[in-house]
């Protein structure tokens, strides 16, 4: 199966917590086919167990709307060459993010994320 969107963390976050950056991605998010990295997962999981918020509702409706890509060895190799070539103009650029574009690139779909450190670069809706 392909994807139209793989929706970063930082995305589905701002989504889920009804911002105006995640309104603006709504319309992908109830009718694309879309897909996210298990990463995205952790990193949600992070920033919501420590505010406090109930991710076990979120992670189910991620499951309902999204196929969550798993981590291969492949993907990793990927994500750590991408890291390498970006950090070098992008310092903030992280392991994670480089998950999260390799997911994108290997699925042939846009990411989508609200991380500016991904402005500029191709395949990317920065919201």
């Amino acid at each position: 199966m392909s994807y139209d969107y793989v929706i970063d963390s930082s995305a589905w976050v701002e989504y889920l917590l009804g911002t105006d950056k995640g309104h603006r991605i709504r319309p992908l998010i109830d009718r694309e086919d879309i897909a996210t990295s298990i990463i995205a997962i952790a990193e949600i999981a992070d920033k919501l167990v420590r505010n406090n918020v109930r991710f076990h509702v979120m992670l189910q409706f991620i499951q309902r709307r999204a196929v969550i890509i798993p981590l291969s060895v492949e993907l990793a190799l990927k994500a750590a060459q991408l890291k390498k070539e970006i950090r070098m103009k992008k310092e903030k650029f992280s392991l994670a993010d480089g998950v999260h574009l390799a997911t994108a690139l290997q699925e042939a779909a846009v990411l989508v994320t609200a991380d500016p450190d991904f402005s500029g670069l191709d395949n990317v809706m920065v919201i």
